[in-house]
């Protein structure tokens, strides 16, 4: 195997683990962003893996970078867990009166 062949498994594989680990983190904290970004990530790895080409590494990088631009992106706050319309007082108004 030439140099370049063991470069290619090596990356592949790393997408394929941090794939997993997204799934892992999407599995703890319910985050749907990295849900996706793990599908993008593990594909690319493993159809990369696969194929012995390496444009699927880039495609799946960038299709992962778009996706961060189009605001899938997983460094943001969540958001609160009671942060809908109704006050955490039930029916009362929130100011109390």
């Amino acid at each position: 195997m030439t140099l370049l062949v063991i470069l290619l498994y090596f990356i592949a594989s790393a997408f394929i683990v941090l794939g997993f680990m997204m799934l892992f983190v999407f599995r703890r904290t319910r985050r749907w962003e990295l849900l996706v970004l793990s599908f993008v990530y593990s594909g690319s790895g493993l159809v990369a893996g696969y194929s012995m080409r390496w444009w699927p590494l880039v495609a799946g990088f960038v299709v992962a970078w778009l996706l961060k631009l189009a605001g899938y992106n997983v460094d943001a706050p969540a958001p609160a867990a009671g942060s809908g319309t109704q006050n955490a007082g039930g029916d009362r108004p929130a100011d109390g009166a």
